[in-house]
């Protein structure tokens, strides 16, 4: 940090704004090392590792994806989600409150029903807004 150029106050925010910004990366490594497989490498092969540290990748900007989906708006507009760290849902809680979710696939009057345990809300809440999402063409 002392190489980098602070010599008006411009540019010490800019410098700062950087310092305080820099770690969202070290969260994606968080996520993927603690949710998405990305702890170990599974093969001696690169091409193996590198197929598997991408596909871990993917599932956290899924698990992304899914905050966006799932957070609420809060005060400022800010987004809120069910597995708080600053703001963002975790890919373990994530997977805990919306994927793995034990649930039953009925037909009842000629329709599907998705019946939910009790207390499981967040899934059908989350249908219910990708339905009204707008079609793309």
């Amino acid at each position: 940090m002392t190489n980098l150029d602070v010599s008006s106050p411009d540019r010490a925010a800019v410098v700062e704004h950087w310092y305080r910004h820099r770690t969202a990366i070290e969260n994606i490594f968080r996520d993927g090392k603690l949710g998405a497989a990305l702890r170990h490498l599974p093969s001696g092969y690169l091409q193996v590792n590198t197929a598997w540290m991408w596909g871990s990748l993917l599932a956290a900007s899924i698990a992304g994806w899914l905050h966006q989906l799932t957070a609420l708006p809060g005060p400022g507009g800010r987004l809120l989600g069910h597995g708080i760290r600053g703001g963002q849902a975790m890919i373990a809680t994530l997977r805990h409150r919306l994927i793995r979710i034990p649930a039953r696939l009925i037909r009842h009057a000629g329709a599907l029903d998705l019946r939910l345990p009790p207390g499981y809300h967040l899934l059908k809440q989350i249908l219910v807004r990708l339905g009204a999402l707008p079609a793309t063409s």
